[in-house]
């Protein structure tokens, strides 16, 4: 026997010395036909092209072919309709990947009859095995799962991402309908417009300076908030403060021209002049871009006006309006909607400080005397109707740039005296104005001239404290006249009030507009313990028992019996109906809750002839009664 040494030398000898190499005699492709060569490399597997997203209920969500969400039972997975609909009436997946084949007969040229299988299309059950099992694998279909229709979106960073239907913009990328990120899905829907190249700030300082010369605005620097407004709608829901705006003034000033001419530089909008807020929901659900209403309050039936103000508290702020709709075959239907809202109309409808939190409202004057304008708004909407993708795109590539003028600006607005909400309000809408018409972030001296620019638009505290649901519900009350005791003669509860709070005077020696009898301290007091309040004086005397007088904190106040009937009455088809009047009490500072007894036991109030429980503690200084402290 050879050593392995010598052994390998002789075998490498043999191979090298070899006659011929070696060579495929005999299979591969197109054999039969003498093609020969090598076997064909197998072909990867293709990837399914619909998207899987979860199931819940027995039902199974996909993204079709081409992106849109599809919705399928159990039983309609093992029709083959559908399935070649959620495919795209494409099969060449299914029958690869499932194949159903035939058995074919063939004769060769030597007259040999062979069989061969034959791919004649997919079998239905095991795709709908396959799809069910990979709906499982990702998990329950939830509210965690956001479906996002055409508009502008956050990405997880708070970045604007837009859905123009047929493509995504994902940063400075178009991406197909159907991409994930996270648990955001931009499902496919018809194109819509998108931004184009950005315009440089020149385009939007002309803008501007077209609102200022061809509108008479009451209030300086509303050129500047109209821009704003502008700003805050191209970035939809990606902003978590949504300014809304509310032109108004009289016939002729010019409203609805300047919400053409937004209408025309916002290039993705929701625009109508007679909808309601039902109606609004449903065409701009699930969708995320402004929404311009003309006319908006100028209707008999006011409660379709304020029901458009209410849509805007929860569709300009978080995730924007999340509800719920019966139908009628008894099926629920969530509802989103989200986006700046801009409205028109002569006079707005009545708001409560929520909702002047949120508007910012812009009074016009008609045109000076000879001014005729007509011309020049309607070039200028058809300037803006060009304009409008570049000045878009100048928004959204300036997303940073908003962010941190967002953050000084806001800071210079709280320095001014304004509270919080203020600062988000015009925060917003000045850091929207900068990065249209300024290339930079503005320095601290920059935003604090900004802000003097604006200040007629800014609310001060004691502004914001008078347009209080609070104050509203107390000048309310205040105001309500009272039928007198044995007389037709009605007087304001103020009135009586301010009488009780006078001091004592001996008989016949009080004012002249108290020597009435109606005005006696016993019967004004017997008026307003019919409603249920009763007055005591910082310095009350003690009564015909000689115990000093029940009372919650020093000063001039009020005991209020809530549950009186009269009192409740003079709610009765305003917005503090019901309990609301009670909560509003509760909330000023000076309220205190029913007294009670060493045992903690609830004690009673002497209002009037009666004794009630329950009755609440408010000061008069509070009120505006009184002067006797802060």
């Amino acid at each position: 026997m050879q050593s392995g040494e010598s052994g390998l030398s002789a075998v490498r000898s043999a191979v090298h010395a070899a006659d011929r190499q070696f060579q495929v005699i005999d299979g591969g492709r197109d054999s039969k036909n003498g093609g020969g060569g090598p076997p064909e490399a197998p072909k990867p597997d293709e990837e399914c092209p619909i998207s899987v997203i979860g199931h819940l209920d027995g039902s199974f969500y996909f993204l079709d072919r081409v992106g849109q969400l599809r919705v399928l039972k159990a039983s309609q997975m093992t029709r083959r309709a559908d399935l070649v609909a959620l495919f795209g009436g494409n099969i060449l997946w299914m029958k690869e990947k499932f194949p159903k084949t035939t058995k074919v007969k063939e004769k060769g040229q030597d007259g040999e009859e062979t069989t061969r299988d034959v791919v004649v299309d997919f079998k239905i059950n095991n795709v709908a095995e396959f799809l069910q099992r990979e709906c499982f694998r990702s998990g329950l279909y939830g509210d965690h799962i956001q479906i996002r229709r055409p508009g502008v979106w956050p990405d997880p960073s708070g970045m604007p991402i837009v859905h123009c239907g047929d493509r995504v913009l994902v940063g400075a990328r178009l991406e197909l309908p159907g991409t994930r990120i996270g648990n955001q899905i931009w499902a496919a829907a018809a194109p819509e417009p998108r931004p184009e190249k950005p315009c440089s700030c020149a385009e939007a300082r002309a803008l501007q300076q077209n609102i200022r010369d061809l509108w008479n605005f009451r209030v300086p620097g509303s050129d500047v908030i109209v821009m704003g407004m502008l700003a805050c709608a191209y970035y939809g829901a990606a902003i978590p403060w949504r300014p809304a705006g509310f032109l108004t003034g009289g016939a002729g000033c010019g409203k609805s021209s300047l919400l053409e001419v937004l209408k025309s530089a916002i290039p993705l909008k929701f625009a109508t002049n007679d909808a309601s807020k039902a109606g609004i929901e449903q065409m701009v659900d699930g969708r995320a871009i402004p929404m311009l209403v003309d006319e908006a309050s100028d209707r008999v039936d006011q409660r379709a006006a304020r029901a458009l103000l209410d849509l805007v508290l929860s569709a300009t702020g978080g995730e924007g309006t999340k509800g719920a709709r019966g139908g009628s075959d008894g099926i629920a239907r969530k509802i989103s909607v989200a986006g700046s809202i801009i409205m028109a109309s002569i006079r707005p409808p009545d708001m409560e400080a929520q909702h002047l939190g949120r508007f910012t409202i812009i009074e016009m004057d008609a045109a000076k005397q000879g001014a005729d304008h007509t011309a020049e708004h309607r070039d200028l909407s058809a300037w803006c109707r060009d304009l409008g993708p570049a000045l878009w795109g100048r928004a959204i590539a300036g997303w940073e740039r908003y962010r941190e003028a967002r953050i000084i600006l806001r800071a210079a607005v709280g320095k001014a005296g304004c509270q919080p909400r203020e600062m988000d309000q015009m925060g917003s809408l000045l850091a929207g104005w900068w990065t249209l018409v300024f290339d930079h972030v503005p320095t601290e001296a920059e935003a604090d001239d900004a802000v003097k620019g604006v200040i007629g638009y800014t609310r001060s505290v004691d502004q914001v404290m008078t347009q209080s649901g609070t104050q509203q519900m107390i000048d309310f009350l205040l105001s309500q006249k009272v039928q007198m005791n044995r007389s037709t003669d009605r007087q304001p509860l103020n009135v009586l009030i301010s009488r009780m709070l006078e001091p004592d005077t001996p008989r016949g020696q009080d004012s002249p507009e108290y020597q009435d009898i109606n005005y006696s301290r016993d019967n004004v007091a017997g008026v307003l313990a019919s409603y249920g309040i009763r007055v005591v004086r910082a310095n009350e005397p003690p009564g015909r028992s000689g115990q000093p007088a029940l009372r919650a904190s020093d000063g001039d106040g009020l005991w209020i019996w809530p549950r009186n009937a009269m009192l409740a009455a003079l709610f009765k088809e305003t917005v503090f109906a019901g309990q609301k009047y009670m909560y509003e009490f509760a909330r000023m500072e000076s309220y205190r809750p029913p007294p009670k007894d060493s045992r903690g036991r609830e004690c009673a109030v002497s209002i009037g002839k009666m004794k009630h429980k329950g009755c609440f503690w408010v000061r008069c200084c509070e009120m505006g009664l009184s002067f006797d402290g802060d």
